[in-house]
């Protein structure tokens, strides 16, 4: 066991965690960015053999576990910073509207919002921690090249890097209460992780030879400007030549990639185990839709297009029970199995109830493995490790893309914990599909005695309390008699269905899934606790 740890010497971190946009800021700091401050590092000292030969080894472990405290996020500022050099005073038109050179000075430059999100963690300490990894013959280079490190993302975030392994590790870890160990099955959140070849990678958008050597070549060039004498014009003519033939685009350093996405989940002694929970593992796997808006009542259509998209994409054919929810005969499947449900913009006072995203629920009984063996391919692109961009498309009532959501804080509606959080009190988003009809007066007092018993067939326990409505209590959500009615397979009727509010005696976990549509969307729950009502 051997971590690499980061000490934030301002005590706080300055990183993006949305990329070019800039409006949220970056906590832990994901694994390839620690492995590109390292990088750095060596690029800017000289380019060490025995270094870089610790860097290629370190890209090649596994991805680390991370360690590290809660946060809080700074408001965000909007700073108008100076562009870069204008390089002339003179405009484009010719009109030198910035005399004495100004234009290459910051006080004459143009000025462009700029934002800088910082996060304040509660410990300015954390690790990346790679358990069965032993540091061998690299100890000396790796702490070296740590100890090279200055900052981690912006140039004003300092930091001090060292290594560590054995006990001190072990001591490290018990400080910090959050840890995050890599997953392939289902996934809390992703962050981005270095993988065999970024290196290689680094070096070719860095381009640091060819900038150089054309920098050079070019001031050479410059300075035999006005030159008088015939052999000192010859000269400059040469290196032009040299530089049109060597450089037909002047070489820079680029941005890099944003590297490969791995999926992380918390350690798992820090799951509660005492709530009791549904047949459905808390930990969704979100994708978010591109593109179109979606209507909460196209939920069926939505549901059935990507379940499509999911069986076509399965590298295991025919597809296990748990993921097509049959079994090899082709009956339908008496266990858990996958669930599709859709997250829609409700319980606010501006929803209006569009769909944001769905959500795979997986059975809690699953392994990371198995999990893995038939989403990877659907979730990554093969190649990059980037999340795939699927077509979702009805012919009729919608046309979307969804991706896996990678950010590092989603919009709420987009988050897990809003759908899972522990309350008493949960109310349907769209409604639940009734197990059979009721007539006479008090039809909808066994209506709701059923909808009890339907939630004894997810793992939880039977509410104290279910009041069934056309109207959900849920800001946002649709009337049901909007939602079209489920078919039952067996005869081709209609299935009736009706928004509910349940209320346990205890505080339950979700994802709360009830009723004969729980698998295709319907009778989805949201958690009311704390909600003022």
């Amino acid at each position: 066991m051997f971590a690499l740890g980061i000490h934030y010497l301002n005590g706080w971190a300055m990183a993006a965690a949305d990329g070019m946009k800039k409006e949220q800021a970056e906590w832990p700091p994901h694994p390839g960015r620690v492995f590109m401050a390292l990088t750095a590092a060596w690029f800017e000292t000289g380019e060490d053999a025995a270094e870089g030969e610790a860097l290629r080894w370190l890209e090649a472990l596994p991805p680390p576990e991370v360690v590290a405290s809660g946060w809080a996020e700074r408001s965000s500022v909007v700073s108008h910073v100076p562009v870069n050099d204008d390089s002339s005073p003179v405009n484009k038109k010719g009109r030198n509207e910035k005399p004495h050179g100004e234009g290459s000075l910051p006080i004459g430059r143009n000025r462009q919002p700029r934002s800088f999100p910082v996060a304040i963690p509660h410990d300015p300490k954390m690790y990346l921690v790679w358990p069965e990894a032993d540091l061998g013959p690299h100890r000396v280079d790796l702490e070296g090249l740590a100890a090279k490190v200055t900052h981690v993302g912006h140039s004003a975030s300092l930091v001090q890097a060292w290594v560590e392994d054995g006990e001190a590790v072990i001591r490290a870890l018990e400080d910090l209460h959050h840890r995050w160990e890599p997953t392939d099955g289902v996934a809390e959140r992703h962050l981005r992780v270095h993988s065999i070849g970024r290196l290689v990678e680094l070096a070719r958008v860095y381009n640091r030879d060819e900038v150089l050597e054309y920098a050079e070549l070019k001031a050479q060039s410059d300075a035999l400007k006005g030159a008088k004498s015939a052999k000192m014009r010859r000269e400059k003519r040469q290196l032009d030549d040299t530089i049109s033939e060597r450089f037909p685009r002047v070489p820079v350093s680029q941005h890099p990639g944003p590297g490969r996405w791995q999926g992380y989940k918390r350690h798992q002694e820090e799951h509660d185990t005492e709530t009791p929970g549904s047949v459905f593992d808390p930990n969704l796997v979100v994708l978010v839709i591109r593109d179109r808006r979606v209507p909460l009542t196209t939920t069926l259509n939505l549901t059935q297009a990507l379940r499509g998209a999911l069986m076509d994409s399965c590298t295991v054919q025919p597809p296990p029970e748990w993921f097509s929810g049959h079994r090899p005969d082709g009956l339908p499947s008496t266990e858990p199995h996958l669930a599709l449900l859709p997250l829609p913009f409700t319980g606010d006072m501006h929803a209006d109830g569009r769909v944001m995203g769905v959500a795979l629920a997986l059975p809690s009984s699953l392994e990371d493995r198995e999990a893995a063996r038939c989403l990877d391919k659907f979730l990554y692109e093969q190649d990059t490790g980037m999340p795939r961009r699927h077509k979702l498309f009805d012919g009729r009532w919608f046309e979307c893309g969804i991706e896996l959501e990678t950010s590092e804080r989603p919009p709420k509606n987009l988050d897990a914990r809003t759908w899972t959080r522990e309350s008493r009190v949960w109310a349907s988003v769209t409604p639940v599909v009734l197990d059979r009809h009721f007539n006479g007066k008090d039809k909808w007092m066994k209506a709701a005695e059923g909808v009890k018993d339907a939630f004894k067939h997810v793992g939880l326990p039977r509410p104290s309390e279910v009041l069934l409505h056309p109207v959900s209590l849920v800001e946002g959500a649709p009337h049901s008699r909007e939602f079209p009615r489920l078919t039952r397979k067996r005869d081709g009727g209609q299935m009736r269905h009706s928004h509910a509010v349940v209320v346990f005696e205890a505080p339950v976990r979700g994802p709360v899934l009830v009723g004969a549509g729980r698998y295709r969307g319907y009778g989805l729950f949201r958690p009311m606790d704390g909600q003022g009502s």
